[in-house]
């Protein structure tokens, strides 16, 4: 259930997401303290997290699925509202800092659930 993103420079990619989070609030996410991100809103905040790795000889910024640790089990509904939402931040923001994206429908590294 991981995000995959293709792009040149992951690390670049990933200090463009985390500056338009801080100053644009691009699609309304929040970073942790440890760089793991979640939406804002009151319904999804910290239900789970999306952690990011950067996979350099794979040209791939990652982003994990990270249950919260009450949780048991992911839903379907949680990881589809958590993927779209990133997914929907990438396309409409930031397509052109990279050449694709894919959303794993099973648990895939760098997921942790």
């Amino acid at each position: 259930m991981a995000i995959i993103i293709k792009t040149n420079n992951p690390s670049k990619l990933l200090d463009i997401i985390y500056e338009g989070i801080e100053k644009y609030n691009l699609g309304k996410w929040t970073i942790a303290t440890d760089g793991r991100i979640t939406p804002s809103s009151l319904l999804w905040k910290n239900e789970a997290f999306l952690k990011p790795q950067i996979w350099v000889e794979e040209s791939e910024l990652r982003f994990g699925l990270i249950k919260r640790k009450d949780r048991k089990n992911v839903t379907s509904k949680l990881y589809t509202h958590f993927h779209m939402k990133l997914i929907e931040m990438l396309l409409s923001n930031l397509d052109s800092h990279f050449e694709s994206v894919t959303a794993t429908s099973m648990k895939t590294d760098p997921d942790d659930f």
